[in-house]
């Protein structure tokens, strides 16, 4: 017998054991007595020990005479051997209970009965495991399970010998062999294996691996859903309103468990709302694990689907989890829609889907509304991702909070990233996390998502490199400082309470090509140490109606939690002169505008418009726009200064004339292209940049932008570019 040490006064795994051991010393016993019966029916065959070769006609009429079952408990009743096997069946029996019970009442119930627990098995269906697990731990009850099956190759238990174990009356019997049907919660679950086709009751039980494990105190998810399970982040921080949600739902769905239901719940929000870490502390608040799914490799064939549904659901007991993905309806590919609909509508546990737009569950769902955080709530995840980091960064937090809209998930990673950046720095002792570590990491993780859908430009000028008439110099400074203190406005001063919408910064930088228009949208983002993106609106127009919408709001969502300075260049592909709707193109051509006007009204962020043809735009939309600055056409006394600056103070210069050179009326952009081929041209020569290098420059300019050179502006020149 195993060893009598109290199993509350030794290690769980041990103790469980011990709980097994007992279960099986039952199973010994019970087989020993069916062995009694058995051998009283084989008695009189000569041929008994080549029962899978041949059957003796002492077997047949046995077989024949043998038929009620009960002569089998007749004979344990009145024999005194099987009496006696009887009362140590029952002696083993109680060992075990008392076994299971000291381990419960420790705290620690064995893995057996929670099992049982949380799936709802009766004392048959217990039985059937420990019959299925007996020889992953004792070899031996293969050769008895060969034994008292009478055939030589079924090593493995079959229903019929569980029945004939442990059911007793003729409606037991008839309740126990239910428990081997496909919807019967061993097979539901996958708790075992019917295996090969054929007679439900002579078919081998095996029990899965995953389920073996379990009941020898291992719990570990089957590797067979390694593909479909994603790895979890780690406990994310929680903003105050967070919390209040989970809490919150906590109380909704226990309510909900009461009424026995369990609707799916649907956390509705854009990206940074906080998704997952209300789905995590929702978890928490039930007692449950947090698995997450990955939609993309769901299994398309149904077989392979229902099969990972079965798993699924036995993963939630025996792991005691709830399920989260992230998915959003969409039918642009009906098949692969099918297949995750599908799979929503049937997965039985907890299932949490976070998505953008609510979905149209046919089963009963439960859809929850989470809002961009605001600045206080970004704040409190903040103070919760840096807990151990020195005060010294409070003061700089509400700079970050303001620029960068990031949700639990991102401040996370950012803190992660940030922590990287500092130890790279490579200083002596504990790496300082700074927050220009903090603001790098912000920016590097916001503004990935817009990579993809528009072009990163990487300022190099800043303020003492552009040359503007002084208003316009202002206009520039006024944007940055709108920019740099909207959180003390908006959020300390209650503007932004007032405003409700339209909180976003925009402008309309217009004026001739080459006159600044760019390079003023670079000083503003190295000003502000933020990302600048420009988009082509001519590529993003599409005349196929709400193609223009979708495209923009691509941008504009991806853009949302960095707060990237967007540079819309081109905006006369759109931003044209509103018509009167004398047809449907008219109608969605003002739509598309409109829409824009909206997301730019909406947006955080800096967007900035850029156009040569000021008078193409229409009044109605330069009304919603907060700045419109005008970039002139720059005179020659702003001509000299762009020439004494444009070349680099580690360029070889040799006596050029930047007064004559004033004279050409080319703007800045045009100016830079004539200084960076003349640089070209004196490399070749092998020699400093000289006036003849800049003159041959400007006619290839000239010739480029078709422009004919004129004596007036080369003056004593002239015939030097004209050879």
């Amino acid at each position: 017998m195993a060893d009598e040490t109290a199993p509350f006064e030794i290690s769980w795994p041990v103790a469980n054991r011990a709980c097994l051991d007992a279960e099986l010393w039952h199973l010994r016993r019970l087989l020993q007595r069916r062995v009694l019966w058995l051998r009283r029916v084989w008695k009189h065959d000569p041929l008994q020990g080549y029962p899978g070769m041949v059957v003796s006609d002492e077997r047949a009429d046995g077989l024949l005479l043998v038929g009620d079952p009960g002569d089998e408990a007749r004979f344990y009743r009145e024999d005194p051997e099987a009496v006696a096997l009887t009362a140590a069946i029952e002696d083993a029996k109680l060992e075990a209970s008392e076994r299971r019970r000291a381990l419960t009442e420790a705290g620690a119930p064995p893995a057996l009965d929670l099992l049982a627990t949380l799936l709802d098995l009766d004392r048959f269906e217990r039985d059937v495991l420990i019959l299925a697990l007996a020889p992953e731990i004792d070899p031996a009850f293969e050769r008895l399970y060969t034994y008292v099956q009478d055939e030589l190759d079924r090593k493995q238990p079959t229903p019929h010998l569980a029945l004939a174990l442990f059911s007793g009356s003729e409606e037991s019997w008839l309740a126990a062999r239910a428990s081997f049907l496909p919807d019967a919660p061993l097979r539901r679950f996958r708790l075992l294996v019917l295996e090969h086709a054929g007679n439900l009751g002579s078919r081998p039980i095996r029990l899965e691996e995953r389920v073996a494990a379990y009941l020898l105190g291992v719990n570990q998810p089957d590797e067979r859903l390694t593909e479909l399970l994603r790895p979890m982040v780690p406990t994310l921080p929680l903003s105050p309103s967070l919390r209040d949600l989970a809490r919150d739902l906590a109380s909704n769905l226990e309510a909900e468990a009461r009424h026995k239901r369990r609707p799916v719940l649907n956390l509705v929000g854009p990206p940074g709302s906080g998704r997952l870490a209300a789905a995590q502390a929702l978890c928490g608040q039930l007692g449950l694990n947090l698995l997450r799914l990955d939609p993309a490799r769901l299994p398309a064939a149904v077989p392979e689907r229902e099969e990972a549904l079965r798993l699924l659901e036995r993963e939630s007991a025996l792991l005691r989890a709830a399920f989260y993905l992230e998915a959003e309806p969409d039918r642009a590919d009906p098949s692969k829609a099918a297949v995750l609909e599908d799979f929503l509508e049937r997965l039985s546990p907890l299932l949490i889907v976070g998505s953008r737009d609510r979905w149209p569950f046919e089963r009963e769902a439960l859809a929850v509304r989470l809002p961009r955080p605001v600045a206080a709530d970004r704040e409190a995840l903040w103070h919760e991702a840096l807990a151990d980091v020195p005060n010294t960064l409070n003061g700089h937090l509400s700079r970050l909070v303001q620029q960068f809209e990031l949700g639990p998930v991102e401040v996370v990673h950012v803190v992660g990233a940030a922590r990287a950046r500092a130890l790279r720095r490579g200083s002596e002792g504990e790496p300082v996390l700074t927050a220009e570590d903090l603001w790098e990491a912000s920016r590097e993780r916001a503004g990935g998502q817009l990579d993809e859908l528009a072009q990163r430009l990487v300022p190099c000028q800043g303020w003492e490199d552009i040359i503007l008439p002084e208003d316009v110099f202002r206009q520039l400074r006024e944007i940055a400082d709108q920019v740099a203190h909207r959180n003390r406005v908006y959020e300390g001063w209650g503007f932004g309470a007032k405003l409700g919408r339209g909180k976003g910064i925009n402008a309309l930088f217009a004026g001739p090509s080459g006159t600044g228009k760019t390079m003023a949208a670079e000083v503003l983002a190295s000003h502000l140490q933020l990302d600048l993106y420009r988009v082509d609106l001519a590529g993003v127009v599409s005349k196929y109606i709400g193609e223009t919408e979708k495209n923009l709001r691509r941008v504009f969502d991806a853009a949302e939690s960095s707060g990237a300075i967007l540079f819309f260049d081109e905006a006369d592909a759109l931003f044209g002169r509103r018509t009167e709707v004398r047809d449907s193109h008219d109608r969605y051509a003002n739509i598309e505008v409109s829409y824009l006007l909206q997301r730019m009204e909406d947006y955080r962020g800096l967007a900035i418009l850029a156009t040569n043809l000021r008078s193409h735009l229409d009044s109605a939309f330069l009304r919603r726009l907060r700045f419109v600055v005008e970039f002139p056409f720059p005179d020659a006394a702003s001509r000299l200064r762009i020439w004494q600056r444009v070349f680099p103070s580690q360029a070889e210069l040799e006596d050029l004339d930047y007064a004559g050179l004033a004279r050409l009326e080319i703007p800045g952009g045009n100016i830079r292209n004539v200084a960076l081929n003349a640089a070209f041209l004196a490399t070749v020569d092998g020699g400093s940049v000289r006036m003849d290098h800049v003159l041959r420059a400007v006619r290839r300019e000239y010739t480029k932008i078709e422009k004919l050179i004129s004596e007036s502006e080369l003056g004593p020149y002239y015939a030097q570019v004209r050879s």
